[in-house]
């Protein structure tokens, strides 16, 4: 079997148990808001929970939601506050339709989609990066490099 097939199942598997797991949750985790709001709520998620955690706990008990939909408002925030917050203000003071950020970005499509190019992507950037830094483009260059700075 070549690398591509290899890589293919193990994408293919990652979207099947992805869509999955956050079907089957009420509450949807970091790999949920990477989906909805992209990789600024990801990370805020990753390396900042208890803080994520406390903003959301403080919007379900101000907007008597459930954890759901405030995760998915709290990642719509951090994505793009002003946006967000000009959204909620058509929603209070001209009665427009509320917006289900909970669920922005989450249908089977879009979460194929997204999960195929962010594969893309990462094989992209790590064939870039081994590239550079072996036998590939820009070697001798990088060899010089660690030559002169004596490494």
């Amino acid at each position: 079997m070549m690398l591509s097939d290899h890589l293919f199942r193990f994408f293919a598997h990652i979207i099947c148990l992805t869509y999955i797991s956050l079907i089957a949750t009420k509450t949807q985790g970091p790999i949920g808001s990477l989906y909805r709001a992209g990789p600024k709520p990801y990370f805020t998620r990753l390396f900042n929970p208890e803080t994520y955690d406390q903003a959301v706990l403080k919007y379900m008990a101000q907007d008597g939601c459930d954890r759901k939909e405030a995760q998915g408002n709290m990642d719509a925030f951090l994505d793009n506050p002003q946006d967000w917050g000009y959204q909620k203000m058509e929603e209070q003071n001209k009665g427009k339709a509320k917006k289900d950020y909970a669920n922005a970005n989450m249908g089977t499509k879009q979460v194929v989609l997204s999960t195929v190019w962010g594969g893309g992507v990462i094989f992209f950037l790590g064939d870039l990066t081994y590239k550079v830094l072996g036998n590939g483009v820009m070697a001798e260059s990088f060899g010089r490099t660690k030559e002169i700075l004596g490494f």
